[in-house]
């Protein structure tokens, strides 16, 4: 499973506008919700998930995070991208205690079949370049993200 197959079109925001992490992530599962990748149960089950297991990531280009639920809230895989307009606190998966100034989320929905340590693996080398997570936070359209994406191997 490749991050092509799993990032479309239809799963990347720009220029989202969110006050906070919830607020974000509510925004991410909608979209997900609406694509017919999650259940109903989605967007609750990631919100316990997140206050149990930080997913923020403090990296040199820019904070991002990568919140992810079990397999039974979701339908089909999917990963939805959103780029923030301003930076949301996440607690940091490295030291829960401290914030990371997230202005990226990775919201992965992987249903049973979804190879979870693979897709992770392969997301976290996309990020690690910070001309990628440049050119994501650069990016005028999804086809931008869709095409950055469509470069890894």
């Amino acid at each position: 499973m490749v991050l092509a197959d799993l990032i479309t079109e239809n799963l990347v925001l720009l220029g989202v506008e969110a006050g906070t992490k919830e607020e974000a992530l509510k925004q991410t599962s909608a979209r997900l919700m609406e694509q017919g990748y999650v259940k109903e149960t989605f967007y609750s089950a990631l919100l316990e998930r997140e206050a149990e297991y930080p997913t923020g990531l403090a990296l040199p280009a820019c904070d991002i995070a990568i919140p992810h639920v079990s397999p039974e809230h979701v339908k089909r895989s999917g990963i939805a991208v959103a780029v923030l307009k301003n930076a949301v606190k996440f607690r940091r998966v490295d030291d829960p205690e401290a914030d990371a100034k997230v202005k990226i989320i990775f919201n992965i929905a992987l249903d049973r079949n979804g190879k979870q340590v693979e897709v992770l693996q392969k997301l976290m080398e996309f990020i690690s370049d910070e001309a990628v997570l440049g050119s994501i936070l650069r990016a005028k359209s999804a086809g931008d993200i869709i095409r950055l994406v469509g470069k890894v191997v």
